[in-house]
């Protein structure tokens, strides 16, 4: 009965850490990059991190589990910088179906280029006052 709890607990915990493996990677990586890769690497590495992490969890053979785990994150760094140095530029689209930014015909356009942040609205309550605004006479 105990056995059959603890692999019940290591599947949940496999598809947790499956997940958070998937989602620290979009983050630290970039969700573009990860995007531009190939699915296997993105797959196998997934699955080789959220596998060592149970494996840890499990007490067996922790040490080279955890190594391993640090490998498997150093692999999928590098990978990921792979794609981030051979991403598509934007010089190789021919100059006719380069993508503009253009407004529809609601909206007016601005002799500036405040226009582009006027949906962002609350955007100046951030920000910080100037040391000149701060001191009065």
């Amino acid at each position: 009965m105990r056995n059959r709890l603890f692999r019940l607990l290591f599947v949940i915990e496999f598809l947790l850490a499956l997940q958070v493996a998937i989602a620290f990677w979009s983050h630290v990586g970039g969700q573009y990059h990860l995007d531009l890769m190939f699915w296997p690497w993105k797959f196998g590495l997934s699955l080789l991190a959220a596998a060592l992490v149970v494996a840890i969890t499990a007490g067996k053979h922790v040490r080279a589990a955890a190594a391993l785990l640090i490998l498997t994150i150093g692999l999928a760094g590098l990978v990921t910088y792979y794609y981030h140095l051979n991403e598509p530029s934007d010089e190789d689209e021919p100059a006719d179906q380069q993508t503009k930014l253009t407004r529809g015909p609601l909206q007016p356009s601005l002799p500036d280029a405040a226009g582009l942040l006027a949906a962002h609205h609350r955007l100046p309550d951030f920000a910080a006052e100037r040391l000149l605004e701060l001191r009065h006479i």
